[in-house]
């Protein structure tokens, strides 16, 4: 593999997938069309993400001894280093019930279970391996503490930060400031502008304001609008195209994990925001979550995408 490895700390959870035509309606009862049980939680769609776009991907974590062998198998198909993922006798795997609906937009309903049971040892320990230039990827799925302890001795090893603020925070005590790249929805965007009791705007104005005074660059995924960005203050928008949708699960998971993959490799800006949107949007046509997470042989730019540049 090429470039620096990624290392991503974060939640895996066991997705139950439910295929419905519409979501319930409080008090309602509908009916699935499907179900289907597959690796999921951001912290390990992100890995997989990543593993899929070539990274050297190591995975910390935390899982019960519930369903340990069937989801270790999964990492290692994909050949993600699972040697500092926890397993635990006294908690469960994390869990997400996922419904799905005709339109490809989803509803998600996590229990955390073992995600929240990371110890700091086990982040140390992992992070004492990092080398200048490694990508570190955090979210928001596991205790703040846990992301911030990682974040602070990343720091100190050289490596290079990158922050998936989801779900969104709710106050300040959850800001990670130790950070080379925030990758945010605009809802998480929005989130972390009132927090700073920022000024709002356009995605752009909010972009470069948390960008200034988080002292980071930022990215926002706005679905079938692209992706805002400011960098090494630059900012600009990427486009996405225009694709069917029929699974939103883990489009942003498969963004974020290629973008972190693209970072290892220190590819140029444009073709790192470019090859994860189009990632991405492969993503939303099809199924599932870690499922639905293409390979980097499968990511072909159409002739309009390769046309616009960005901005």
């Amino acid at each position: 593999m090429n470039g620096r490895s990624v290392t991503v700390i974060g939640s895996l959870n066991v997705d139950d997938a439910l295929r419905v035509t519409r979501h319930p309606r409080p008090g309602e009862t509908v009916g699935a069309l499907s179900a289907a049980t597959a690796l999921g939680g951001k912290g390990a769609n992100q890995a997989v993400a990543a593993a899929r776009a070539g990274a050297d991907v190591r995975f910390v974590g935390a899982i019960g001894t519930d369903n340990a062998s069937w989801l270790l198998e999964a990492l290692h198909s994909d050949g993600i280093d699972a040697s500092h993922l926890l397993c635990l006798e006294d908690a469960p795997t994390g869990r997400a019930i996922v419904m799905v609906d005709d339109h490809g937009e989803n509803s998600i309903v996590v229990v955390p279970g073992a995600n929240h049971r990371i110890t700091d040892e086990t982040v140390r320990d992992a992070c004492s391996a990092l080398t200048p230039g490694d990508v570190i990827l955090l979210q928001n799925e596991v205790p703040p503490k846990i992301s911030r302890l990682a974040a602070r001795a990343s720091r100190k090893a050289g490596a290079n930060i990158v922050w998936n603020a989801a779900p969104a925070p709710e106050s300040l005590e959850e800001l990670i400031t130790e950070v080379d790249l925030l990758v945010v929805n605009e809802h998480e965007l929005t989130a972390i502008a009132s927090l700073l009791s920022l000024p709002g705007g356009e995605v752009q104005d909010r972009v470069n304001a948390v960008a200034d005074r988080l002292g980071t660059n930022v990215v926002c995924t706005l679905g079938a609008d692209g992706a805002a960005y400011r960098i090494d203050g630059a900012s600009g928008r990427v486009p996405a195209p225009s694709v069917p949708v029929v699974d939103t699960t883990a489009a942003g998971d498969t963004f974020v994990g290629y973008l972190a993959a693209g970072l290892g490799r220190r590819a140029p800006l444009t073709e790192l925001l470019r090859t994860a949107s189009l990632a991405g949007a492969l993503a939303v046509t099809r199924h599932g979550a870690t499922t639905s997470i293409p390979h980097l042989r499968e990511i072909t730019p159409s002739r309009d995408l390769d046309e616009r540049t960005v901005e």
